[in-house]
């Protein structure tokens, strides 16, 4: 990741998440990427967390793979 160490905790809270995200809505290892790619610091990381967090009812994600790549690519040009 461009703006974090690959030790950072956050980065790798991310990869849990993603994979976490990834049991319930199935995501192509392009958006995967994508998605790992956009969120390039902390700030961006936390967003996208929080993001995912608002998507939760019921334990259990009610956001579509396009929806979650949608939030992480608007969060990481800055947008939401």
């Amino acid at each position: 990741m461009k703006g974090l160490s690959r030790n950072n905790p956050l980065r790798d809270g991310l990869l849990h998440l993603i994979n976490a995200i990834n049991r319930e809505v199935k995501l192509s290892e392009e958006n995967q990427v994508l998605i790992v790619i956009k969120l390039d610091t902390e700030e961006k990381i936390i967003k996208f967390s929080h993001w995912i967090a608002s998507q939760i009812k019921d334990d259990k994600l009610i956001s579509t793979e396009e929806e979650i790549v949608r939030a992480a690519v608007q969060i990481g040009k800055g947008i939401r």
